[in-house]
């Protein structure tokens, strides 16, 4: 996606959140902080991980897909 596309899709989701009602802004306004807020958790996490922690996570998620304990292998597999 490009930069301009993505900056007038925030406008216009921007110009429909103002047609809301403000208590219904404010409940999407939480959603979105709330969603940006775990993004920078996530991003804060993987960036401290090392690689021999990303390859056991690997392996864990594998040896689960193998034992059928997560759904995850939908996924992975491609």
């Amino acid at each position: 996606m490009q930069n301009n596309n993505a900056k007038s899709r925030l406008e216009k989701a921007i110009k429909k959140l103002e047609g809301l009602p403000k208590k219904r802004q404010n409940s999407y306004a939480s959603i979105i902080f709330d969603e940006l807020d775990s993004e920078a958790k996530w991003d804060k996490l993987f960036t401290h991980t090392s690689d021999k922690q990303i390859k056991k996570m690997e392996r864990m998620v594998r040896d689960d897909m193998k034992n059928g304990a997560t759904s995850l292998g939908q996924f992975l597999q491609a």
